[in-house]
């Protein structure tokens, strides 16, 4: 593992330099800590800390926003950074990064309702700045929207333009467990929501292990 980390560290560095196809990845990560999710949180963090972190590599960036009743904030962005080229820098990083990841997971922090829409929006102008060669984002929710009265979140045509949407674990609620179709339902219409608006891709996974392949995948 650490000869591949280094090995494309360096064609990362490589590639920097003669402006050829980048190799990076930004990954924007969103954590539901309203209603029945958010007791979810430790779980959704464990999944970044184990399948995310330890195969980022020099140049790769991780972003992790708050999903709560009003999260079009900057205040919700709980984690940002990049990893410096330096191998020794770019570990300490990531000793760092989940040192805060701890401390929210462990953070008694929770809301009434689930601005789902805003994250993702604010989450696409953060991995549009950050111009990867490949950007992802990652949903860890029930998916189901619920907004405060007077919100609005009206997405642009090509709001998630270049990026691939994945939603992680997807909590089923109690009248999805009595009729899955409802679940179905749901997902589908995020599908044809993201799709409509530019995403590169969207798909689900219930299983995180297999996150770090795919990732590999799309970088």
């Amino acid at each position: 593992m650490r000869w591949r980390n280094a090995a494309l560290g360096m064609a990362l560095l490589l590639v920097g330099c003669n402006g050829a196809q980048r190799y990076d990845q930004a990954i924007c990560a969103l954590i539901d800590v309203s209603g029945t999710y958010a007791d979810e949180k430790r779980e959704a963090v464990a999944h970044l800390k184990r399948e995310i972190l330890p195969n980022m590599v020099p140049g790769d960036t991780l972003i992790v926003i708050r999903i709560d009743s009003e999260s079009y904030e900057k205040e919700n962005v709980e984690a940002l950074l990049t990893l410096d080229a330096r191998p020794s820098h770019a570990n300490a990083q990531k000793l760092a990064l989940a040192r805060r990841l701890d401390a929210f997971a462990e953070g008694a922090v929770a809301s009434e309702f689930t601005d789902i829409p805003g994250a993702m929006m604010l989450g696409a102008e953060y991995l549009s700045e950050v111009g990867a060669g490949s950007r992802v984002m990652l949903i860890f929710s029930d998916m189901r929207e619920e907004l405060p009265k007077g919100s609005l979140r009206p997405m642009g045509e090509r709001e998630f333009e270049g990026i691939q949407v994945i939603a992680m674990n997807v909590k089923q609620l109690t009248e999805d467990t009595a009729n899955p179709d409802v679940f179905r339902r749901r997902i589908a219409a995020w599908e044809e929501r993201v799709t409509a608006r530019g995403a590169l891709g969207w798909r689900t996974l219930m299983d995180s292990s297999k996150l770090p392949d795919y990732l590999a995948q799309i970088r």
